[in-house]
């Protein structure tokens, strides 16, 4: 296994380490077909196998505070995409990748990540494993056809819907729609003596 800098000619295969890496999550239906560029400062990492992608991660940094994180603090970056196929999973390889990311980010002087997940506990667990901190979150609501009236979805084309509402309002909608996700902000601050 080695770890290496993502090319674009990796992105057939990033795609499917990436839908198979969440199909058994609760981002199982967030599905996309190309993957995004965030910019010449990003950190774009991925795992291999035999030259097969097993994972990868993915991360945006910010040229200026706020830009992208949500928290307060220093100058850092998003990790937007984080994954590990399946069967490769258990093997610290999505902890590599961050501590690879991690001396990328230190030889560019930003000393912090975020991360945006669902309730997940595998993946939360890691995190948490990783030293990030819980800052915040919301939920995240799906409903299907049966909460859209009607003359409403026909009119509009509307088959379901989705929408984020706060964690005090689980109680009142866990019983009045399909899937509801905790989304949960982390931090994870390091300094040049880490690692």
């Amino acid at each position: 296994m080695k770890i290496r800098k993502y090319v674009k000619s990796d992105e057939k295969e990033w795609l499917k380490c990436r839908l198979l890496s969440f199909y058994d999550s609760s981002y199982y239906d967030n599905i996309v077909h190309q993957k995004d560029e965030y910019g010449s400062n990003d950190i774009n990492l991925v795992a291999t196998d035999n030259d097969m992608i097993i994972g990868f991660i993915d991360i945006e940094i910010e040229k200026k505070q706020k830009e992208i994180c949500n928290h307060e603090g220093e100058l850092g970056g998003m990790i937007w995409d984080l994954g590990v196929l399946p069967e490769y999973r258990n093997k610290k390889i999505a902890t590599l990748l961050l501590e690879k990311a991690i001396k990328i980010a230190k030889c560019r002087n930003i000393f912090r990540f975020e991360a945006w997940t669902q309730d997940d506990v595998p993946a939360n667990k890691w995190y948490k494993n990783q030293n990030f901190k819980y800052i915040k979150g919301y939920l995240n609501v799906f409903g299907g056809a049966r909460l859209v009236a009607d003359d409403v979805g026909e009119i509009l084309g509307v088959r379901s819907v989705n929408f984020e509402a706060a964690l005090e309002r689980k109680s009142e909608l866990i019983e009045k729609f399909d899937r509801i996700h905790e989304v949960r902000l982390y931090e994870l601050i390091f300094n040049e003596f880490d690692l």
